[in-house]
C-alpha cells in the first residue's frame, strides 16, 4: 500500500485557503463599491434636489420682488405715523401686495430706504415691483376718508348697494356694473346658475370700514373675502354630508334669516324647510319670503295674487329651493341650515307677539294664520 503524500495535502490545502481568501476580498471589494455607488448617488439626488428647492425658492421670492406673475389689482394700504419697515412689510403682506415679508425688509435696508416711508393711505397695485412700492410709500400719501358701515343680516343685495351708495362708499352704478359684469375669483362663484343680482347671498352682513370713493371691485371683494372666511371647511364638508351643494346651503339660510323671529327658533325654521324639501305630500315651500323678494317690498300679508306671481324665486308654484338666495345671511342662519332641528313640523306662522307657532297639520296651521293675522310664514295668505 503506497503511503501519502502529507507534503502534496499541505500545498493543496493551501491553495483552496488562497481561493477561499481571494473570494472573500472580491466580495468586499464587490460590496464596498456598491456602498460607495448607493452614497455616491444618494448624495447626489440631495445636492440636486437642494439645488431644485433652492431654485424654485429663489424664483418664487424673485416673482415677489420683480411682480413677474401677479394679477393687477388696486389696493388702498393705510401706514400709521411712527411705523417700523417690519411693520410695514407685515401691512403690505396682509393686504396682499407682498408675500415675503423678510425679502422686502432686506431690500429696504439694503437700499437704504427703511427709515424714508411716510406715513399716511396710500393706493398701490399688486403687480408693484418692491422698488415702486418702496418709491410710492416715500410719497406723500393721500389722507382719504373713511366711513364704518354695519349690514346687518337679511339685507337684499340691492339694499347694501344702496346703503354703500347713500354713505358714499361707491355709486350705485359701479356697483352694479361690478356685479353683473366683473368676474371674482373665488370657489364658491363659479359653478352658480344664470340668474339675476349674481352676488345676492354673498356679501357677507358685518360691520366694515371702507375709504370713501373706493373702487368697486375692492368694496365688494372686502365682503366676498369676508364670506369665503366665515364659509370654514367644517361648514363645506357638513354641506357635503347633508348632500346640498354651498350655493344651495346659502339660499336656503337666506329664507330661514328672512323667515326666523329670533335666534332660538332658527334650527326650527330650518327643519320646516327641510322636511319639506325630503316630503311628497309637501314640495312646496310656500315661504312668504320669496314672494316679498319678487315684490321688492315686505308687506306684512299677502294675497293669492302675489304668490301667483310667476318667477323662479316664487317657492308657493315651484318646488324645491327658488333659483338663488334672496337675502345676505349670516352666520347664525347658515348653521341652521346645515343643522336643522328634528322635527315633524310642516309649517309655521309669526304671531302678533313675534313669535313662532308651528304646526304638523294644514288644519292647525289655518288656525293659527287667522290668529295671527300674518304673512311671515309658510302658506300664510290673505284672500
Amino acid at each position: 500500500m503506497p503511503q501519502q503524500d502529507k507534503g502534496g495535502d499541505t500545498l493543496q490545502f493551501d491553495k483552496i485557503e488562497r481561493q477561499k481568501a481571494a473570494a472573500r476580498l472580491a466580495s468586499r471589494t464587490q460590496k464596498h463599491k456598491k456602498q460607495l455607488f448607493t452614497r455616491t448617488f444618494l448624495y447626489a439626488m440631495l445636492v440636486i434636489t437642494s439645488a431644485i428647492l433652492l431654485a424654485f425658492f429663489a424664483l418664487n421670492v424673485a416673482n415677489d420682488a420683480l411682480a413677474l406673475m401677479k394679477p393687477s389689482s388696486e389696493l388702498n394700504v393705510r401706514i400709521e405715523r411712527g411705523s417700523t419697515v417690519g411693520t410695514i412689510a407685515g401691512e403690505l403682506k396682509e393686504s396682499g401686495l407682498i408675500k415675503h415679508r423678510w425679502a422686502f425688509v432686506l431690500f429696504a435696508k439694503l437700499t437704504g430706504n427703511a427709515n424714508n416711508f411716510q406715513y399716511g393711505t396710500y393706493t398701490l397695485n399688486t403687480d408693484m415691483d418692491y422698488l415702486e412700492l418702496v418709491t410710492n410709500l416715500q410719497k406723500t400719501a393721500t389722507f382719504r376718508q373713511t366711513v364704518r358701515i354695519t349690514i346687518p343680516e337679511g339685507r337684499e343685495l340691492r339694499e347694501i348697494i344702496e346703503t354703500l351708495d347713500k354713505n358714499n362708499v361707491c355709486s350705485s352704478e359701479d356697483l352694479w356694473d361690478a356685479v353683473e359684469n366683473h368676474e371674482f375669483d373665488y370657489d364658491f362663484l363659479k359653478d352658480l346658475p344664470q340668474r339675476p343680482n349674481r352676488l345676492e347671498g354673498y356679501l357677507f352682513p358685518d360691520t366694515y370700514e371702507f375709504f370713501e370713493d373706493s373702487d368697486a371691485d375692492t368694496v365688494l371683494a372686502k365682503m366676498l373675502d369676508n364670506f369665503n372666511a366665515k364659509f370654514s371647511d367644517d361648514l363645506r364638508k357638513r354641506a357635503s354630508e347633508i348632500g346640498m351643494s354651498l350655493d344651495e346651503v346659502v339660499t336656503l339660510a337666506s329664507i330661514i334669516e328672512r323667515e326666523a323671529a329670533s335666534d332660538e327658533d332658527r334650527a326650527t325654521v330650518s327643519s320646516v324647510f327641510h322636511n319639506r324639501l325630503n316630503s311628497k305630500q309637501y314640495p312646496l315651500l310656500q315661504s312668504c319670503a320669496t314672494v316679498q323678494y319678487i315684490l321688492k317690498e315686505r308687506k306684512p300679508v299677502l294675497t293669492y295674487a302675489d304668490v301667483r306671481i310667476e318667477s323662479p324665486y316664487n317657492t308657493y308654484l315651484h318646488e324645491g329651493l327658488p333659483i338663488g338666495p334672496i337675502a345676505s345671511p349670516g352666520l347664525a342662519s347658515i348653521k341652521a341650515a346645515l343643522y336643522p332641528e328634528t322635527t315633524d313640523y310642516y309649517f309655521f306662522v309669526v304671531s302678533a307677539t313675534g313669535e313662532h307657532v308651528f304646526s304638523k297639520t294644514l288644519e292647525e296651521h289655518n288656525a293659527a294664520v287667522r290668529q295671527a293675522n300674518s304673512s311671515r310664514g309658510t302658506g300664510a295668505v290673505a284672500g
